[in-house]
C-alpha cells in the first residue's frame, strides 16, 4: 500500500502543477519565457555639497523556458510601459520620483537620469536608493504549429519589483568660501582677501586656489581670472589667500560675482578639481571729500588770501595728505598751490589757506577756483581726488592808504607846509611807508619826501612838505600828487599809485603895492619921459 500512496501523491503534484500552465491540443505548441531586469548604475560616487544626476542602465537578461519561432521568443523576454518609481533614502535629497522607460527588450536601454542633492554634511559612506520597477510582459504564447501566424493566444501579466541603487558617497577634500574681506573703492587697486575652509573629510595638497570674475569692472590685475597656491590644507582648516584687485572708475558699488574652484592632489595622488566656489564682493565707495567755509581776500593788483576747510568723507582715512590748489585763470599767480594739512580719518577735518595774487588785468567779480587732495591710502598708494570747486569773490582795486589834505592853502608868492593825513585801508599792517611828492610849475618844493615807520589797519599819520609859490601865481587850485613805497607783512615792497591833491594859492594880503600896481605906474611914468624929450627937440 505504501508505493501505491506514493504514486499517488506524485500525480497529484504534477497535476497541480501542470493546471498552472495553459493547456495546448495535440496541434498547439507554446512559447514560455520572461524578462529578467536590473538596474547598472557606471558611475555611482557621489561627493557631499553637490548635486548630481544618476545615469542608470536598465538591464534586461530573459529567460526563455520554452522556446519557439523568434517573434514569440522576443514577445516573451520583452518588457513593456517599464516605469522605475524612486524611493527616498536617509540623508540624501532625491529630486526625481519616477521614470518612464517604455519597452525594454533583451538587452540594455537607457541611461535614465534620476538626479539628486548631496548635502553638505552628510556623513561618508555607502547608500541604497530604493528603486521600484514596474511593467508587464507576456509569459506564454500559444500557436497552432501548423499555422503560427494564425491567431497565437498570449498570456500576459504585470509585474512589480523591487530593487536598489548603491551610492557611495566619498571621502573628499570639500571647500567653501567662508568670507572675503577688501578695503579697494571705485577707481583704486588694491588687495582681496579670500578665506576658504576644507569642509571635507580628507587632506588636499599641492592645492591652489582660482577664481574668476564675471564682469570687467573687477579685474585681478586687469585679468578676469587669478590664483593663489596655498599648498597643504587639512580637514577643518581655513586659509586666507590674496589677489591684487582691480575697480574701475565707472564701475557700481554693488556685490560682484567671483567664482572659482580648488585644484588639489587627493591622498591616492590623484589630480582633482573640487566643487565650485561661489561668493561675492562689494567694493568701497570712492573716496571722496567736501569743501566748506571757502572764503578769500583777493582784489584786483593784490596778494591776497583763500582759505577754507577740507573735510574728508570717507570711507577711508587718509595720510600724507595735501591741498592743491588749481588757479583759476592766468591772473590768478599762486606763491604756493600746495598746502599739507595732517592725516584724517572718515569724518575729519582740516582748514587750508592759500596766497593768491591777482594781476591788475583781471576783473573783480564771483571766480571759481578748483582744488583736489592727493594723499595716501591705506595700502600706501598715492591718490588724487576729484575736483572740488568753490566760488569765491574778487573785489575792485583799492588803494592801501586814504590820503586827506590838512594844511594846503597858502598865498602867492609864499611858502608854506603841505600836511597830509594818510591812513591804512588794509588788513594788515603796512610798515616803512615811504611818501613822495610831485609838483609843478607854479608849484616848487624843497622837501619832497617824508617817512612813517609803520601803520596798523585802520591806523592814520601825518606826513608834510615844504612846498612855495612864484609871486606871480594866479590864485587857483593847482594840483600835487604823492605816492607811497611800502612793505607789507609778507616782507613783499609795492608802490601805491598816485594820489592827486589840490594846493589853493590864494592872492597875497601882505603890505606895499602889488607887483601889478608898481608894473602899470613904472609904464606911465616911462612913457611920460619920453613925451618930454620928443617935445624938448
Amino acid at each position: 500500500m505504501a508505493p501505491t500512496r506514493s504514486l499517488l501523491t506524485v500525480v497529484v503534484a504534477l497535476l497541480v502543477v501542470l493546471s498552472g500552465l495553459p493547456l495546448a491540443s495535440a496541434a498547439e505548441n507554446q512559447v514560455i519565457g520572461r524578462p529578467d531586469l536590473s538596474l547598472s548604475v557606471p558611475d555611482n560616487r557621489v561627493a557631499p555639497g553637490e548635486a548630481t544626476t544618476l545615469r542608470v542602465a536598465v538591464v534586461n537578461d530573459g529567460v526563455i523556458v520554452r522556446g519557439g519561432p523568434e517573434r514569440f521568443t522576443e514577445r516573451v523576454t520583452t518588457a513593456r510601459a517599464t516605469t522605475l518609481d524612486v524611493g527616498e533614502v536617509r540623508g540624501l535629497d532625491v529630486e526625481t520620483e519616477s521614470v518612464a522607460v517604455g519597452q525594454v527588450p533583451e538587452g540594455v536601454v537607457g541611461p535614465v537620469e534620476i538626479d539628486l542633492t548631496v548635502p553638505e554634511f552628510v556623513p561618508p559612506g555607502r547608500y541604497e536608493l530604493p528603486v521600484t520597477v514596474s511593467y508587464t510582459y507576456t509569459g506564454t504564447v500559444t500557436y497552432d504549429e501548423a499555422t503560427p501566424n494564425d491567431n497565437p493566444r498570449f498570456n500576459d501579466r504585470s509585474v512589480t519589483r523591487r530593487l536598489t541603487i548603491p551610492i557611495v558617497v566619498e571621502d573628499q577634500a570639500r571647500f567653501r568660501v567662508v568670507g572675503v574681506d577688501t578695503g579697494v573703492q571705485v577707481g583704486a587697486n588694491g588687495t582681496m582677501a579670500v578665506s576658504v575652509r576644507n569642509v571635507g573629510t580628507d587632506p588636499a595638497r599641492e592645492a591652489s586656489v582660482g577664481l574668476t570674475s564675471a564682469n570687467s569692472d573687477l579685474s585681478f590685475g586687469g585679468v578676469a581670472t587669478a590664483e593663489s597656491f596655498v599648498g597643504t590644507w587639512r580637514p577643518g582648516e581655513t586659509r586666507t589667500v590674496t589677489f591684487p584687485v582691480a575697480i574701475a572708475a565707472d564701475a557700481e558699488r554693488r556685490d560682484y560675482t567671483l567664482t572659482g574652484a580648488v585644484t588639489y592632489t587627493d591622498t591616492d595622488g590623484i589630480v582633482r578639481t573640487s566643487n565650485e566656489l561661489r561668493t561675492s564682493v562689494r567694493p568701497l565707495a570712492e573716496q571722496s571729500f567736501s569743501l566748506a567755509d571757502v572764503s578769500s581776500s583777493l582784489r584786483v593788483n593784490y596778494e591776497g588770501t583763500v582759505e577754507g576747510t577740507v573735510t574728508n568723507e570717507g570711507p577711508s582715512p587718509i595720510s600724507d595728505a595735501v591741498v592743491v590748489l588749481r588757479p583759476a585763470s592766468a591772473n590768478f599767480d599762486a606763491s604756493e598751490t600746495e598746502f599739507a594739512i595732517p592725516d584724517l580719518a572718515a569724518g575729519e577735518s582740516a582748514d587750508f589757506a592759500f596766497d593768491v595774487e591777482v594781476s591788475s588785468a583781471a576783473d573783480p567779480g564771483s571766480r571759481q577756483l578748483s582744488f583736489a587732495v592727493r594723499y595716501e591710502n591705506e595700502d600706501g598708494d598715492t591718490r588724487t581726488s576729484d575736483p572740488l570747486t568753490a566760488r569765491i569773490q574778487v573785489d575792485a582795486e583799492r588803494d592801501p592808504f586814504t590820503v586827506e589834505a590838512d594844511d594846503s592853502t597858502l598865498a602867492a608868492g609864499d611858502s608854506g607846509r603841505l600836511t597830509l593825513t594818510v591812513t591804512n585801508t588794509e588788513d594788515e599792517t603796512l610798515s616803512d611807508i615811504s611818501a613822495k611828492l610831485f609838483v609843478d610849475d607854479p608849484i616848487s618844493s624843497s622837501d619832497d619826501e617824508a617817512f612813517i615807520d609803520a601803520l596798523e589797519p585802520g591806523e592814520s599819520a601825518e606826513v608834510t612838505f615844504q612846498i612855495s609859490t612864484a609871486g606871480s601865481t594866479f590864485a587857483k587850485d593847482y594840483p600835487v600828487s604823492v605816492d607811497f613805497e611800502y612793505d607789507r607783512e609778507d616782507g613783499t615792497t609795492q608802490v601805491s599809485d598816485s594820489f592827486r591833491l589840490p594846493v589853493t594859492v590864494e592872492e597875497s594880503s601882505g603890505g606895499g603895492f602889488p607887483l601889478g600896481l608898481v608894473v602899470g605906474v613904472g609904464a606911465v611914468v616911462l612913457i611920460g619921459a619920453a613925451v618930454v624929450v620928443v617935445r624938448r627937440r
